[in-house]
């Protein structure tokens, strides 16, 4: 049986096949030997059993842990810079399918690092099989109220405004009735309690349908989340879809002109079209280029002191809000920015190059540093001249990612197909 493993943003598999209570009761033990846990979870059937053998994992090791029920990665990040404990879990596998699960594990200062994961690795390689607990998990969602009252007071009153929103079946669940309490008048699109058809064709991963109903409605916008509520996927008013470049360009603008955007700068990440930050730059803006994942976003962002930043698939933070992609607090602040400022559909239009992006699916992702693969992504580069070639290995699963981006769409389509079918070569 093979077993999920400590990646970029956390450990990820498959429930029941290479996810297990047992590793669940391994990272709580490996945890808890440090300090206390708060534990959140989304509404996947597994999610539960999940929740209960980490937190016992945790009393095993001596600490305490504090579950509060279903809630969105964001909010529990949050919770964690609020309450009392050294770590935080959100049992959750984002945007992957019901089958899958996870484990993401925060500290205040956000997720660990290659460093500290190893460590962590480590001490779960020396816990005790775990025994089945007959302890019920005490899951307090009072403690949700601490996240609703910081959202009320960054966004306020949005009397009047309407926005679709599509909870992509998942942990948005926790949060369904918090835009409406700002006085925003919400058309829900798969908000579901039970996570069984959790991203499923829909969410930040399938926005057509979201676009279509705002457009349908006349809203002042729709977003639509992932899994866990870290991503942003939007529409305007017209049902034309913004993914993540689109929103942060359009913030951008109105930050700067506002002169709310520190420094003039955006951390972005090496996927963000060459378009965008063409248009961002004659706009004024900078941008800071870091490695693919909202934490790299996030350390960018630290280092450099700015107030915006994000990437294309949805991750996108507001420094002066939250330290960490909140799709409900990025949907909140599009909607005040459309009453202060306008819609969205009225801002400029950034230039969008042509992107391939595939995802290839692979026995073993660490093909992606094979010397020869590299040379050809190297030789495709040089024969494109201003286009990009990105080659990489995915973070959470085993998928080889591949962006072509030029300004002659065919030519971007043929390295793709060139690179591959260089990596089936070597799968083979």
């Amino acid at each position: 049986m093979n077993t999920a493993t400590f990646g970029t943003d956390g450990i990820r598999g498959i429930y029941g096949v290479t996810l297990t209570e047992e590793t669940a009761f391994r990272l709580g033990f490996a945890l808890g030997k440090k300090g206390n846990v708060l534990i959140g979870r989304d509404n996947r059937l597994s999610s539960p059993a999940l929740a209960q053998a980490l937190a016992y994992g945790v009393r095993r090791a001596g600490s305490d842990a504090q579950a509060v029920g279903c809630v969105t990665t964001p909010a529990l990040y949050y919770l964690l810079t609020r309450l009392p404990f050294s770590y935080g879990v959100m049992i959750t596998a984002s945007h992957n399918p019901p089958t899958h699960n996870g484990l993401k594990v925060f500290t205040k200062e956000g997720k660990p690092d290659e460093e500290a994961r190893r460590e962590i690795e480590e001490r779960m390689r020396r816990a005790p099989r775990s025994v089945d607990s007959d302890l019920p998990l005490q899951e307090d969602p009072s403690l949700l109220s601490l996240y609703e009252g910081f959202f009320r007071e960054k966004i306020g009153r949005l009397d009047g405004m309407s926005a679709v929103v599509d909870f992509a079946g998942g942990a948005g669940y926790a949060f369904k009735g918090l835009l409406g309490t700002l006085g925003v008048r919400v058309i829900p699109l798969n908000l579901c309690e039970t996570g069984d058809q959790i991203n499923i064709n829909s969410g930040a991963l399938h926005p057509e349908a979201c676009a279509e109903a705002t457009r349908r409605a006349g809203a002042d916008i729709g977003f639509a989340l992932d899994g866990d509520g870290d991503r942003i996927i939007a529409a305007d008013s017209r049902g034309e879809i913004l993914d993540g470049d689109r929103i942060l360009y359009s913030l951008a603008l109105r930050m700067k002109a506002r002169g709310v955007l520190r420094r003039d700068k955006v951390a972005m990440t090496v996927m963000t079209n060459s378009g965008v930050l063409k248009s961002l730059s004659e706009g004024g803006i900078s941008v800071l280029s870091c490695a693919v994942g909202d934490s790299a976003v996030a350390q960018t962002m630290r280092e450099e002191g700015l107030s915006l930043g994000g990437e294309q698939s949805g991750h996108i933070i507001l420094g002066d809000l939250l330290m960490t992609g909140d799709a409900l607090l990025v949907g909140g602040a599009l909607l005040k920015s459309i009453r202060e400022d306008g819609p969205l559909s009225l801002s400029p239009r950034p230039a969008i190059y042509p992107q391939i992006c595939v995802n290839i699916p692979v026995r073993d992702k660490r093909i992606a540093e094979d010397p020869d693969l590299r040379a050809l992504a190297a030789s495709l580069k040089e024969e494109l001249g201003e286009g990009r070639v990105l080659l990489r290995a995915s973070g959470t699963e085993e998928l080889i990612r591949l962006m072509i981006e030029h300004p002659d769409r065919e030519k971007a389509l043929t390295a793709a197909d060139t690179l591959r079918r260089a990596i089936a070569k070597e799968e083979k």
